[in-house]
């Protein structure tokens, strides 16, 4: 396979999902950069700052799992266009936002924007990519978003010097329409719904133990972010602190580049658990006494489980779901995600509150390993179900259980 990938991931289809989360996500990003300080100038508290994230995520922690069952029924092109709509209504209401209270209310447009963009756009990568090489597609997916994190911040900071917030909110603006252009060239046949979608439903059960497995890996997930700065700045490592948002961005955008397609070749169950205890390792490293040293390998080493994790699991998911609701699955999935930082947010800095930083993160490692576990269990049991009732997915569980099989002897050779 040659560096950029095997040509199968390179559609017409694919490259479109490639170019919606990218500029969904270079979008998202600049107002997640912006708007905590415009939000302060206009004389907000920092309560006011943490309800903009968390109003944010839960609309589309709920929303997301609805979104993918729509797609299943109506095809990924009807979903995304209201999406677009609320990304463009907001970002121009915000233009006239004058009060904390009035930005945090429109924060429920861009989650629901986020929900009706986003998950489509990975349910059609996955759904558009040919199953030998679906976590080579999901990865670029993924890929494109994190090159779309690393291009906002800085972005975000130059719209601010040179026009001010509503230089950056017309930004926005222009990036919906520019949505609009790329899903309207998708080709004809790639948003068609599935043919034999079943009655709408909240959940995927077949997505059920992978998505519980992500919850709780994930559960440390914002407090690397919320509460590393402020344990590094507390012991005065504030070099260690650069170290570790200098190497983070650029080695997991490196290393999901490098790496998108090694889950097809060695099995998505087998990497995704890799992935998952690689990312409980780095919690338990983030909670040792800060230095340059210790954070360096933190950055590294989440960075690598991380760059994995998500893409693998959600090839996994769509593996193991009936065809009619694999839209369904990913939604159940993606809602999973949101879930864990909701919970991690709150269980993490009451940790940290009553004990310490270190102690946080170290729950968040813990959670994480329980991850590992669940994930191992969860698929060894739907093996073991699917071979007793027959079912029609039976073929790739069993595969899953092969892998699992095989893990745990070579776990018991060593």
């Amino acid at each position: 396979m040659s560096l950029l990938g095997s040509r199968a991931v390179f559609t017409p289809t694919l490259l479109a999902c490639y170019a919606i989360t990218a500029a969904v996500h270079i979008a998202s990003i600049v107002l997640n950069t912006l708007l905590p300080l415009h939000v302060a100038d206009l004389g907000g508290t920092k309560t006011q700052v943490g309800l903009l994230f968390s109003v944010m995520t839960v609309v589309s922690m709920f929303l997301r799992p609805t979104v993918g069952g729509w797609v299943d029924r109506f095809g990924a092109r009807p979903v995304i266009a209201p999406g677009i709509a609320a990304l463009a209504l907001t970002t121009l209401a915000l233009q006239l936002a004058a009060t904390p209270v009035t930005i945090i209310v429109l924060m429920i447009g861009l989650g629901v924007a986020n929900g009706l963009i986003s998950t489509p756009a990975s349910v059609l990568t996955a759904l558009s990519s040919p199953a030998a090489h679906r976590g080579e597609a999901l990865g670029t997916y993924y890929l494109a978003s994190s090159l779309g994190v690393a291009i906002g911040p800085p972005l975000a900071f130059g719209l601010r010097a040179v026009g001010g917030m509503r230089l950056a909110f017309a930004m926005v603006t222009v990036m919906a329409v520019l949505l609009v252009l790329v899903v309207a060239r998708l080709p004809s046949g790639a948003a068609r719904p599935a043919a034999s979608a079943r009655a709408p439903r909240l959940i995927s059960r077949s997505a059920l133990p992978v998505s519980f497995a992500l919850v709780l890996s994930t559960i440390g997930h914002s407090s690397v972010f919320a509460f590393l700065p402020l344990y590094a700045l507390g012991r005065g490592e504030t070099a260690a602190l650069a170290w570790f948002f200098a190497i983070y961005p650029a080695w997991l955008i490196t290393w999901r580049a490098l790496l998108r397609g090694v889950s097809d070749r060695l099995g998505h169950f087998r990497v995704g658990l890799f992935a998952m205890s690689v990312v409980a390792v780095a919690y338990l490293i983030i909670a040792l006494p800060p230095t340059p040293l210790s954070l360096a390998l933190a950055a590294l080493v989440l960075a690598s489980g991380n760059a994995l994790l998500y893409p693998t699991l959600a090839a996994l998911v769509v593996d193991r779901a009936p065809e009619s609701e694999r839209g369904l699955a990913l939604g159940t999935l993606s809602g999973a995600w949101d879930l864990g930082v909701v919970i991690g947010s709150t269980l993490i800095g009451a940790v940290a509150d009553r004990y310490s930083y270190a102690a946080g993160f170290a729950v968040g490692g813990a959670f994480a390993a329980m991850g590992v576990g669940a994930l191992a269990l969860g698929i060894r049991r739907g093996a073991a179900v699917a071979r007793y009732v027959g079912s029609p997915n039976s073929d790739v569980i069993r595969a899953d259980a092969a892998s699992a099989d095989m893990s745990a002897s070579l776990g018991r050779r060593s």
